[in-house]
């Protein structure tokens, strides 16, 4: 059944079909949106007049305007009649890119004041990927709409294989800020001058889009939040997790989430530091509402706790990390099928302190030496670093190339000095740490430098 209802200046199925001169098999007042030339499996075709013979099941295209074909059908004829689809012949004789042509002016051109009044109309109605496809035919530019991750959400005309992810311009493209990401436009630049106006209506429209599903998110998310810092503290049986859709037997991980860290103690910092967890958190949110799984997410301190049903738990973790500010960490615990929640938390804050900024660390992927680590108190590192590493800044450089290097005359190359010297420098190193060549002291030294990597983050 046809869901929207449009304003007047939309044309109807029939009355286009009879205005470009073609033979109306079966009439329709069904609005005509855009023009869809070739199948595309992806594409609700809500509103748009298929240019194509449709393969395997026409039940798919029973929200569409109607079919422009060639010669007469007798499937698609009493397909069309049963769904109230329209359904009009065009001569054999006519080129495909004709009949294109025709009927993009016809739909988006009608007159100046007409064409804006019916764009902006439609623009304000449509659903997204029938937006784009919209905006495609009006202005004649390829568009793709890109979230924060790289996902492509949609995609009208043509458009290359990458795109970018943040908004500017560049040579052949437009890239405007439309809420969960970015619209990107490609084409001519004289394109761009003249169609610049309605892209900006339109990424204005999918940024108010956005923002309310953002709202309605957070809403949703409310309950979960709740549940999962009970379940952290313990306060709550996980049977609960079944009223968010996680089920017995059914794999999840929990991750802890962290942005770029904001120096400084004064009030504006704690301000910036608040606002870098509220868009944590609600990046963090719509990605894993796109991934369509059960999830709960929750804030701690400037923290985020996102615990979801996992099918590709380093794929998934990596692309929730790409979704996140540049600089963001990200650890993650091993995968789970119970309600062991306090378990996974602990798993979690471990992967956390050995992640770097930009990575994603699994408590499953952590070496040895610093899970080991990790079990200790900030001070115990600091106090290990202090007891086995009491070198000055260019002697624990010089320590790191060494040990890095396989060769001494290959560390005195990277450290650009000659290999005299950095003989000298490895006796003063040796009378603070100890001999080199002993097996327990390169054991120190591994530990300390692996705990000095760790506070440092």
């Amino acid at each position: 059944m046809w869901s929207h209802e449009f304003g007047e200046n939309t044309i109807g199925f029939s009355a286009l079909c009879q205005g470009l001169g073609l033979q109306v098999l079966v009439p329709s007042e069904r609005p005509a949106l855009y023009l869809l030339p070739e199948p595309r499996p992806l594409l609700p075709p809500e509103g748009a007049l298929l240019l194509f013979r449709p393969e395997g099941s026409l039940y798919r295209y029973r929200t569409a305007a109607g079919f422009l074909l060639p010669e007469p059908d007798p499937e698609v004829r009493a397909f069309a009649e049963a769904e109230g689809l329209g359904l009009a012949l065009y001569p054999p004789w006519l080129r495909a890119e004709e009949l294109e042509r025709a009927l993009t002016l016809r739909l988006f051109a009608l007159g100046p004041g007409m064409a804006l009044a019916g764009l902006l109309d439609l623009l304000l109605k449509l659903p997204e990927r029938p937006l784009l496809e919209v905006l495609h035919q009006a202005t004649g530019l390829a568009l793709a709409r890109v979230a924060p991750w790289g996902e492509v959400l949609g995609f009208a005309g043509v458009v290359p294989p990458e795109h970018p992810r943040e908004p500017g311009e560049g040579k052949g493209y437009l890239a405007l800020e439309a809420g969960e990401g970015v619209l990107v436009a490609y084409g001519e630049e004289g394109r761009f001058k003249r169609a610049r106006g309605i892209l900006e209506v339109a990424t204005r429209l999918l940024r108010v889009r956005a923002l309310e599903r953002s709202l309605e998110r957070m809403q949703e998310e409310s309950l979960g939040g709740a549940l999962l810092e009970a379940l952290v503290l313990g306060e709550a049986e996980p049977e609960r997790l079944f009223a968010f859709g996680f089920t017995e037997g059914v794999e999840w991980v929990l991750a802890l989430l962290e942005p770029p860290s904001v120096l400084g103690r004064h009030r504006l910092a704690e301000e910036r530091r608040r606002e870098a967890t509220l868009e944590l958190r609600r990046r963090s949110g719509a990605f894993l509402d796109r991934l369509g799984v059960p999830y709960l997410l929750a804030v701690r301190g400037n923290r985020v706790v996102a615990m979801w049903q996992v099918h590709s738990p380093k794929r998934e973790a990596d692309a929730l990390l790409q979704a996140l500010p540049p600089g963001s960490r990200l650890g993650y615990s091993a995968v789970h099928t119970g309600g062991e929640v306090q378990q996974a938390y602990r798993e979690a804050l471990i992967a956390l302190k050995a992640a770097r900024p930009g990575e994603a660390l699994s408590f499953t992927g952590l070496d040895p030496v610093a899970f080991v680590l990790l079990q200790q108190s900030p001070e115990d590192l600091k106090a290990l670093v202090e007891r086995y590493l009491p070198l000055a800044p260019k002697l624990l450089k010089t320590l790191e190339a060494y040990l890095e290097a396989r060769t001494l005359e290959e560390a005195a190359e990277k450290l650009h000095i000659h290999p005299n010297t950095l003989r000298y420098r490895l006796k003063r190193i040796e009378e603070g740490i100890g001999p080199l060549s002993r097996p327990e002291t390169l054991a120190r030294v591994h530990l300390a430098l692996r705990a000095r990597d760790l506070l440092l983050g």
